[in-house]
């Protein structure tokens, strides 16, 4: 297991690209991910962009952090913001196959989450996200980030040149809230 001190998140940037570039081509990484192939070159430019959006609460569009263990790009998290109107963003990220099962991810997404749903800054109400219904892993760190199961979207998305069934999730603000009251 990783510490959570040796895990960080900052803003991705162009010079992640090569390591991204390299999470995104593994063939563990693409097993559950429908990621277009993409450049080394588009890869950089959108990563550069997403990373670059101000964390406010009129942005709209793809933004980016970087997860990193021990300073070592590990991959990233993601928030498309796709409904600017209703508050609704969605999660996706993904790991470095070296680091799968080590708790990373559960931390870094929960460092992000945060974000989302400031008041003061993006101002998020709802977070949506879906895994693979067989991506057992990534279900779980939805769940341990407290995202609800909220049904399965029959034949959702296309991997591999073929339909796969995706587990819907779902976050609210007034969730997160909920938690902090308990725990407080």
């Amino acid at each position: 297991m990783a510490d959570a001190s040796s895990i960080a998140i900052r803003r991705s940037c162009a010079a992640d690209a090569e390591a991204i570039f390299a999470i995104r081509q593994d063939p563990i990484t693409r097993r559950h991910q429908p990621l277009e192939p993409g450049t080394l070159a588009e890869v950089r430019q959108a990563i550069a962009t997403r990373g670059s959006l101000p964390l406010e609460a009129s942005t709209e569009g793809k933004l980016q952090w970087t997860v990193e263990v021990n300073g070592a790009v590990a991959g990233w998290v993601s928030i498309d913001i796709t409904m600017r109107k209703h508050h609704v963003g969605a999660v996706g990220y993904a790991l470095a196959p070296t680091w799968h099962g080590q708790g990373v991810m559960p931390v870094a997404l929960s460092r992000v989450i945060p974000i989302a749903f400031d008041p003061d800054g993006l101002a998020l109400e709802r977070l949506e996200a879906v895994a693979a219904v067989d991506n057992v892993a990534s279900r779980r760190v939805l769940e341990k980030c407290g995202f609800r199961l909220e049904g399965v979207a029959r034949g959702y998305l296309i991997i591999d040149d073929r339909r796969v069934d995706h587990a819907c999730y779902g976050l609210l603000r007034s969730d997160m809230m909920a938690i902090d009251t308990d725990s407080g």
